[in-house]
C-alpha cells in the first residue's frame, strides 16, 4: 500500500467516525485488509457489545440512557448507582441500586444491515449498493416436463439438466470440474427439426514460396541436432533454381532501386511477372487453426391442453430464462450464469449425438404459435413456440469418442 494510502487509513483510524468507516468496510470485505487494524471485526463487534449493554441496564434497572452509559463507559465497570431525590416535605434521600453487568457475548447480534443502519448511516446507501442483491430458491421445482402426463419407455424426449457453474483452475482439463450442485430437470419433446453439426477451423490459403521455406529450413538445421546441413540446404535450392536464379537476384535490386527515386514505386511480384512472365510458387496450403464450439437450436411448440400443463409451461420457460442469466446484481462482480446438460431419453439415444456441457445464449418465446392471439379462460395462451439457443462450452476432440464397437455414445459428438 502506498505511503499516501497508509496517510489516509492513519487519519481515519485516529477518530471516531473513521473508526466506524474502516470497521464497516473490514466487515464487507471479510476482514481482508483490517483497515481498521483491530483485528476480525473488532471494533463493530466492541460497539454492538457496548449498546447492547447500555440497553440491558436501562431495562434492568430502570435507569436513565445518560446514567447507563455513564456505567458502561467507566473503566471500573462500578455494578453501584446512587440515585438522589427529594421527597415532598424536603427530605434528601439516596437510594443506592446494585446494578448486575447483562452484557453477554453469546447473544444473537443483529444482522449486517442493521448493524450498518445503527454505525455508518450517512454512507449506508453507497454500502447497500456493494453487496448483491439475493435472488429467490434457485431449486427447480420438480417434475418439469411437457406433455404433462405419463412418460413411457416408447416416448423419446430431451432432458435438460441445470448445473450451477463453478471454476476451479486457470485450465479446464474436464467438463465436469465446471459442474457444481444439480438444481433440477426439465424433460421437453424431440422437436420437429434435430439437427447436430461439426466443424474444424481451417485457416485460408498459407503462402510459403521456395525462398523462405529454404531459409526456414536451412535456419532450423542450424540451430538443430546437425548444422553442416544447412549449407547443403541452401545450395540444393540454389541449384534447383539453375539459371533463374541470376535473373531473380537481378529483378529483386531492379525493384528496390526504381522505389529508392522520388514519385516512383514498383513492388518485386509485379516486376516479376513483366520480367519473365513468371511469379513464386506460393506453396499453397491449408493448415489447421484449431477447434471450434459447437451450436444447438431447438424449437418446440407448447400446446397446454388444461390448466395444471399451462401452470408448468409456464414454469419451465421461467426456468430457461432465469437459468441463463448471470447473477450478482448490485453486487461488484457478476458470476457465470448456470450450465446445462442435455440428454436423450429414450430408445433412441442410440442412434443420436452426444453434447458437451453447454450454455444457454438465448430464449424466444413466441407467444402466438398458430399466428394469432387466444388465451384460455384464465389467460394462458392457447399455443407458444419456445426457442432454445445452446453453445457448448468445451470443443470436441478426438479422444472423446467410444471405439467403433462400442455403441454406448451413438454416432458419437
Amino acid at each position: 500500500m502506498g505511503q499516501g494510502n497508509k496517510n489516509i487509513k492513519r487519519n481515519l483510524g485516529n477518530n471516531t467516525s473513521g473508526r466506524y468507516i474502516l470497521g464497516t468496510l473490514d466487515a464487507i470485505t471479510d476482514n481482508i485488509f483490517d483497515l481498521d487494524q483491530r483485528g476480525r471485526g473488532e471494533y463493530i463487534d466492541t460497539q454492538i457489545e457496548k449498546s447492547q449493554e447500555i440497553k440491558a441496564l436501562m431495562d434492568e434497572s430502570n435507569l436513565s440512557r445518560q446514567d447507563a452509559l455513564k456505567i458502561a463507559s467507566n473503566s471500573s465497570n462500578s455494578d453501584v448507582v446512587t440515585q438522589t431525590t427529594i421527597s415532598k416535605d424536603g427530605v434528601t434521600q439516596n437510594k443506592t441500586t446494585t446494578v448486575t453487568n447483562a452484557k453477554n457475548k453469546n447473544e444473537s447480534q443483529s444482522n449486517f444491515n442493521d448493524i450498518l443502519g445503527k454505525y455508518f448511516k450517512p454512507s449506508l446507501s453507497s454500502l447497500d449498493s456493494l453487496i448483491s442483491k439475493k435472488g429467490a430458491d434457485k431449486k427447480l421445482p420438480r417434475d418439469l416436463r411437457y406433455p404433462y402426463s405419463s412418460i413411457d419407455s416408447t416416448q423419446d424426449f430431451l432432458k435438460f439438466s441445470i448445473f450451477e457453474y463453478k471454476r476451479q483452475q486457470f485450465l479446464t482439463r474436464n467438463q465436469k470440474q465446471l459442474k457444481a450442485d444439480l438444481l433440477g430437470n426439465i424433460l421437453l419433446p424431440i422437436p420437429g427439426q434435430l439437427v447436430d453439426s461439426n466443424a474444424t477451423n481451417f485457416g485460408g490459403g498459407n503462402n510459403m514460396n521456395s525462398f523462405v521455406g529454404t531459409g526456414l529450413q536451412a535456419i532450423d538445421s542450424l540451430f538443430g541436432d546437425k548444422p553442416e546441413e544447412a549449407l547443403d540446404t541452401i545450395r540444393d535450392a540454389g541449384a534447383r533454381a539453375g539459371g533463374d536464379i541470376k535473373k531473380l537476384v537481378s529483378t529483386f535490386i531492379a525493384s528496390k532501386a526504381i522505389n529508392i527515386l522520388p514519385g516512383m514505386s514498383a513492388d518485386f511480384s509485379s516486376v516479376l511477372t513483366r520480367n519473365s512472365g513468371q511469379v513464386l510458387n506460393p506453396n499453397m496450403e491449408l493448415l489447421f487453426n484449431g477447434p471450434t464450439l459447437r451450436q444447438f437450436n431447438y424449437q418446440f411448440k407448447l400446446t397446454p391442453r388444461f390448466k395444471e400443463e399451462a401452470q408448468v409451461v409456464r414454469t419451465i420457460i421461467k426456468a430457461f430464462k432465469r437459468n441463463m442469466a448471470p447473477k450478482g446484481e448490485n453486487g461488484i462482480f457478476l458470476k457465470t450464469p448456470n450450465i446445462f446438460e442435455i440428454q436423450y431419453v429414450g430408445r433412441a439415444k442410440d442412434y443420436l449425438n452426444r453434447m458437451k456441457l453447454c450454455a444457454l445464449t438465448g430464449v424466444a418465446v413466441n407467444y402466438t404459435g398458430d399466428g394469432n392471439w387466444a388465451t384460455y379462460q384464465d389467460g394462458s395462451p392457447i399455443s407458444m413456440l419456445l426457442t432454445l439457443s445452446f453453445k457448448e462450452v468445451m470443443p470436441i476432440y478426438n479422444e472423446d469418442y467410444k471405439g467403433y464397437d462400442d455403441d454406448s455414445d451413438g454416432v458419437g459428438y
